[in-house]
């Protein structure tokens, strides 16, 4: 329950901020009637907003439904290189990993640093809600993903394990300048054929989350 509060909350977060989104680009891809001289030379100093990006960052991760009780949330990080072809399409690889402590061996873990690492990339698509300066926006694909269990053997029925998971989240990206660009973005990441706990594959018991990202839109 406490993973699905927080999962809310950033929700929350992210679209509380798209309300406070600036000035409309009036893209004729989003039905605008066109810009001005005026509006296109703003748009150049504030940065690009189609092209190829490359984003670094991290953030938090953590588990639902039957695995909440068992694995603490932990750091993650992630690296992602895209392309827009449009203002409200973007294609995108991703890189991200993360580090979780089994709470059954308290706070630290059983091991120095996380219990379970795991290294995991994915392919996806976003499409931008609106032609707003700061813009939110929907992502979904398909990923694969490595969980690499250390510590002390057997760790409660965990095992090391390669699996898929479909990964759906929602985000907002900005640029600022003329190169640098942020991205934040919250996803639900549903398993299918994970071994690596001693759970059943479900929507429901899935790992969420929640990342900061920077880089440059070129």
């Amino acid at each position: 329950m406490k993973s699905v509060i927080r999962l809310g909350l950033c929700v929350a977060a992210l679209w509380g901020g798209a309300a406070l989104a600036g000035e409309d680009w009036k893209d004729p891809a989003y039905g605008g009637s066109g810009v001005d001289s005026e509006s296109v030379y703003q748009t150049k100093e504030q940065g690009s907003d189609k092209g190829l990006y490359v984003l670094l960052g991290a953030g938090t991760e953590g588990y639902t439904g039957e695995l909440a009780p068992d694995l603490n949330v932990g750091f993650s990080y992630g690296a992602t290189v895209g392309f827009k072809p449009t203002r409200g399409l973007g294609l995108e690889l991703a890189y991200s990993g993360g580090m979780t402590d089994i709470d059954t061996f308290g706070p630290g873990g059983a091991a120095d640093g996380g219990d379970i690492i795991r290294n995991g990339g994915q392919a996806a698509v976003t499409i931008g809600l609106s032609p707003t300066k700061l813009q939110p926006y929907l992502m979904g694909g398909i990923g694969i993903e490595n969980h690499n269990v250390r510590g002390l053997a057997p760790l409660a029925d965990y095992q090391d394990d390669t699996s898929g998971y479909v990964p759906a989240g929602v985000g907002l990206r900005y640029n600022i300048g003329s190169l640098l660009t942020a991205d934040a973005r919250v996803s639900y990441n549903i398993p299918f054929e994970q071994e690596f706990a001693p759970v059943d594959n479900d929507i429901w018991t899935g790992r969420y989350q929640a990342l900061l990202q920077l880089g440059g839109t070129y």
